[in-house]
């Protein structure tokens, strides 16, 4: 059913495309904007839930103590890196599977997901099996005594749930690309709910289970995102049982692997620079880095909504080349563009003229405030070239060119920001403002080489697109 909505959705995109020259294509389309906002914000409630899945441990943690609320945050910190690569990686199953719609093979898309789930339990069961004793890491890495004990405990915990979060991440690709966003989103929904009662269960030893103190919040997370997993698969089996695929699980793993691999790569290689960023902040006043942890939470409210347009418009850019209608794809790039640079720039407005409110919220403290409105102006200068980075990030993975906007976004991440944070805000005493100035400069630098990318690209000469 929902690939025929694709379809039906898809159709009428194509009408309109087929009426304009390539050079004349409209920058917004009506039924194009519905179909990606109808895509969008199950991915947006979905991805916040990712999030807040571990910010519901961290609460329930904080109860028990500030080691205990450190060393969560620092085990939670090495998880991210695992796990942010292994679902850049999974994208590989949703442009695969969106061909796949595309082409009216919808069968292949479900070899992919197939796939991609094998793929994630074979890592995740890697990922477990080193997180058994991580201390060795976190002493390589000068953490501090007192809290690698509770960082271990917790990491060893939370990681018997990797191989279930990784087949829900190529599980969710696959929904995603069929243009079923909704059972993903209600799948993480009720897995938050059951988190909270659950961890906090575990935790504090109520409800008549066991007390586990910071383990049971780790076990608990654990525990859901398996049954997530579980559920999608279930599902899966459910309405694929009569479909059979000729596409052997073999080849669509190395389809997934050939687009999917250097995703994974740039997410984790982005994480592990912004995460050199905060160290480089580190040696700076509590008050620098205060400010740029409340203006980095701030701007998240611009950046999910803009990121779930990114992924719809990596699924109808997909779709639209896999039934080989290049101006469809090129139409759904504009319109995620413009949809995108409308909510970002209005979140950018808000961050300009209300920003010292919004920081004062978080921390009443004048030296904080100050900095963090600083920031937040910064923040609001850079929205249109984020959203456009963003989008076209998508549109180019949509198109199968990973690799260049992989290479990409990784080099202009690096040059820009730890570079800016050592010099403009250490050596010339700029603080987290100068960190923020190397944010400017790589959302600029990133979205008008992507743009010159997908406008003259070799996605466009493989489909005859002038």
């Amino acid at each position: 059913m929902h690939v025929a909505v694709a379809h039906d959705k898809g159709n009428e995109m194509a009408d309109l495309a087929a009426t304009e020259p390539d050079n004349r294509l409209p920058w917004f389309s009506r039924s194009g904007a519905a179909e990606l906002l109808a895509l969008a914000w199950p991915i947006i409630l979905a991805m916040l839930g990712d999030s807040t899945i571990f910010l519901v441990d961290s609460k329930i943690v904080g109860k028990l103590g500030d080691n205990e609320l450190a060393g969560v945050s620092v085990a939670q910190v090495f998880m991210y890196l695992n796990y942010v690569t292994v679902f850049g990686y999974m994208r590989g199953v949703k442009v695969r599977t969106a061909y796949a719609v595309g082409r009216g093979e919808s069968e292949h898309g479900v070899a992919y997901a197939k796939a991609g789930a094998f793929i994630g339990a074979f890592v995740g069961v890697l990922v477990w099996a080193v997180g058994r004793d991580l201390s060795w890491v976190f002493r390589l890495v000068g953490i501090a005594e007192a809290i690698i004990p509770i960082a271990t405990e917790f990491y060893s915990a939370v990681t018997w749930g990797a191989p279930g979060i990784f087949v829900m991440s190529a599980l969710i690709q696959h929904r995603q690309a069929i243009g079923d966003s909704r059972t993903p989103m209600i799948v993480t929904i009720a897995g938050n709910i059951a988190n909270a009662v659950l961890a906090y269960g575990l935790a504090f030893g109520s409800w008549g289970l066991p007390r586990l103190g910071l383990q049971g919040a780790g076990y608990a997370t654990a525990i859901v995102t398996t049954l997530n997993g579980v559920v999608l698969v279930a599902l899966l089996f459910r309405h694929t049982k009569n479909v059979q695929s000729k596409l052997p699980l073999t080849k669509a793993a190395a389809e997934v692997t050939s687009l999917g691999a250097p995703t994974g790569l740039q997410f984790g290689l982005e994480l592990l620079a912004m995460t050199t960023f905060t160290s480089l902040l580190g040696a700076m006043s509590a008050a620098e880095v205060a400010a740029h942890h409340i203006a980095l939470g701030v701007i998240r409210f611009s950046f999910l909504p803009g990121t779930a347009i990114s992924e719809a418009t990596s699924v109808l850019v997909g779709q639209a080349l896999g039934r080989k209608a290049p101006r469809d794809a090129e139409l759904a790039a504009r319109t995620g563009i413009v949809l995108a640079l409308l909510f970002m720039g209005g979140c950018g407005i808000v961050f300009a003229f209300f920003g010292s409110g919004i920081a004062r919220w978080f921390r009443d403290s004048d030296q904080v405030v100050a900095i963090a409105t600083k920031l937040l102006l910064v923040a609001a200068v850079f929205q249109l070239a984020d959203a456009v980075n963003i989008v076209l990030r998508g549109a180019l993975r949509g198109a199968k060119d990973a690799r260049y906007s992989a290479v990409l976004s990784v080099t202009a991440v690096w040059v820009c920001i730890p570079t800016a944070a050592y010099f403009l805000g250490r050596k010339m005493g700029l603080g987290a403002l100068g960190g923020w100035y190397g944010f400017l400069a790589e959302t600029t630098l990133a979205a008008a080489l992507l743009y010159r990318r997908w406008s003259s690209g070799s996605w466009r000469q493989a489909h005859n697109m002038p």
